[in-house]
């Protein structure tokens, strides 16, 4: 149980430095770019310590996965990983972290739905009253005058366009749990979290080209990521505190303890985020967001419950 607890804290402070390290990161260079790079990083690492911690040679991993766990995971890749963390890099590069980091309390409740479309798992009053109560206290959040004031002189792009980046991104990350849900339960599932974190990364990270056919973007080979130091710096800080520590730890905190006692504490991050934007980057802090994130994370303790 304390061994749980100290894991669920270590990845809500891990996920809310990642946070900030991508932030510094997505204001250095375009944020399709840091996804991919660390969608790069993150495919490198969890492909070794997965071959670690399964105790086979590298190539043996493939081997160990079915048709349909593919399928499933690397769709989630692409949702959640290449398209969602698309949205949230770009949003997060607008917004900046405070901000982001409460309208991504909305994720939950998109998984809650996809959940209740795909897989059929019950949606009762008390899920519904949560996820009502998470999109209000977001709401609430972002209707300050002073947040629009503050995005609009960082000069980093609209608040309306950062607002609905945040909300698609949050929508694909939850969908995309689901999706890998469907993935883990598939050809009879037991698979490694590490090796299912490794397909979704690779898959997310081939999609990434697609993406920028799609969209039209112009092609920036990889090394441009690396030629900033600075900016390379955070985004490497910020891949090892998320995907690779926060995700380690965010697997044990889930074996030891209840899931919803874990994804509720999960879900303070927008508070851990505001604290560290106070206290070490001199943000001013509104008591209207402080409220409505309250509200949010509230909402996610009624859905999770």
């Amino acid at each position: 149980m304390l061994i749980g607890f100290l894991a669920a804290c270590g990845t809500l402070f891990s996920w809310s430095f990642g946070t900030l390290a991508f932030l510094n990161a997505s204001r250095r260079m375009d944020p399709g770019l840091l996804n991919r790079a660390r969608l790069l990083l993150a495919v490198v690492a969890t492909f070794v310590l997965a071959s670690i911690t399964m105790q086979v040679w590298p190539w043996q991993l493939f081997s160990n996965t079915g048709i349909n766990q593919w399928m499933w995971l690397g769709i989630s890749g692409v949702v959640g990983l290449a398209l969602g963390d698309l949205f949230g890099f770009t949003s997060l590069r607008i917004l900046g972290a405070r901000r982001q980091s409460v309208l991504s309390t909305i994720a939950p409740a998109a998984a809650a739905i996809t959940a209740y479309v795909m897989l059929g798992e019950e949606l009762s009053v008390r899920s519904m009253i949560g996820m009502g109560l998470s999109i209000a206290g977001v709401m609430y959040a972002m209707s300050s005058v002073e947040e629009k004031t503050e995005v609009q002189h960082d000069g980093y792009g609209s608040f309306a366009t950062g607002v609905l980046l945040a909300i698609g991104g949050s929508i694909c990350q939850g969908s995309g749990l689901v999706l890998a849900k469907i993935g883990l339960q598939s050809d009879g599932g037991n698979i490694a979290p590490f090796l299912a974190t490794f397909m979704r990364m690779s898959v997310g990270f081939a999609a990434t080209y697609l993406l920028d056919i799609i969209r039209r973007a112009p092609h920036r080979p990889l090394r441009e990521a690396f030629v900033d130091k600075t900016a390379a710096r955070s985004m490497y800080l910020g891949t090892i505190a998320g995907p690779i520590i926060g995700v380690t730890l965010s697997l044990v905190a889930a074996s030891r303890l209840n899931v919803a006692v874990a994804q509720t504490i999960f879900s303070l991050i927008p508070f851990v985020v505001m604290g560290i934007a106070t206290i070490v980057h001199k943000e001013p802090l509104h008591w209207r967001s402080v409220v409505g994130a309250a509200v949010a994370v509230a909402g996610i303790v009624l859905l999770l419950g």
